[in-house]
């Protein structure tokens, strides 16, 4: 048997034979990612397998999880992934704890888990989303794209109202000029 016939048939037993037992092993990998040596790969794994039966462990987990988990970047970027793909349909369950996490995580640190925190706050739509997002808005000192996921949260909630946020960022010239050319192109596009 060749390289690639053994790739295939061990692609064809994982994936289709037992697909099942892969996707319950995984999941309780997602539980348990203390686990996983390279959560980064496995994140992107989850990502490609493109199945939805992974965002509901993924958040339960990550609603349980401190900003100093090492995988938390990567669960992160896995979830985010899989709700950007699936159907606006497909019904997930927010857990208890993970809006109060997200929360701290966009409003007391920056960077990735700042940005990647903004990113999942505006897929989860919670009633303080606008306010956090508003809130964050108040800051100059971070990532400029997660400002842009800021703008870009508030705009899919309501582009009449927060259109003046728009114009008012896109002038300011205390502002990260990557933001402002983002409002810009927003204040073109709505107008």
């Amino acid at each position: 048997m060749t390289d690639i016939d053994q790739k295939l048939e061990t692609l064809y037993d994982l994936l289709i034979d037992n697909s099942e037992l892969l996707e319950a092993e995984l999941k309780d990998l997602i539980t348990n990612p203390n686990k996983i040596k390279d959560t980064n790969k496995f994140a992107s794994l989850l990502s490609e397998l493109h199945n939805s039966a992974f965002i509901n462990p993924l958040l339960s987990t990550i609603s349980i999880s401190s900003k100093d988990d090492v995988w938390l970047p990567d669960f992160l970027y896995a979830v985010i992934n899989l709700l950007e793909e699936s159907s606006e349909n497909e019904a997930f369950d927010v857990p208890e704890n993970l809006i109060e996490n997200l929360q701290v995580w966009i409003l007391e640190n920056k960077g990735e888990l700042s940005w990647k925190a903004v990113i999942l706050l505006k897929l989860c739509q919670s009633d303080s989303t606008e306010e956090i997002f508003l809130k964050k808005l108040e800051e100059r000192d971070d990532f400029f794209l997660t400002y842009v996921e800021c703008v870009s949260g508030l705009l899919k909630y309501d582009k009449d109202k927060y259109f003046p946020l728009l114009v008012q960022i896109a002038n300011d010239e205390t502002r990260n000029g990557h933001l402002r050319e983002f409002c810009t192109e927003n204040i073109l596009k709505y107008s």
